[in-house]
């Protein structure tokens, strides 16, 4: 994996929703650019929510807000996203969040695809 030269592709059920352009990688994360196609319109409003309680989070640790946003994940999780990378490689369990024009996810299970 390098950065500026390897893609990850955002799906679902066979439809590319983005492309993630590699940027860095972090011990539990893997950060990239993100390029929505027209396909992912219908769940950004999810992503903006989930975007919207982790900074919410930072400032307040209270039971309601941690609720609301396992609420969401468990949104996001259950559209079963998958995220192909160009060339070769899947995560069909990953966490992700998408703010704007980035991207970052961590893989579920990492014995899917070697990093």
């Amino acid at each position: 994996m390098t950065p500026g030269t390897t893609v990850y592709l955002l799906e679902r059920n066979g439809e590319v929703l983005g492309r993630m352009p590699l940027q860095s990688v972090e011990m539990f994360a893997i950060h990239c650019g993100f390029e929505p196609t027209p396909a992912f319109e219908p769940y950004r409003a999810l992503f903006d929510e989930d975007a919207a309680l982790a900074d919410r989070m930072n400032d307040d640790d209270s039971s309601e807000l941690m609720a609301q946003a396992e609420a969401v994940l468990d949104r996001i999780l259950a559209l079963n996203l998958l995220i192909r990378r160009v060339g070769g490689g899947v995560h069909r369990g990953a966490m992700i969040s998408v703010e704007g024009d980035h991207a970052s996810f961590r893989p579920l299970d990492l014995q899917e695809e070697s990093l």
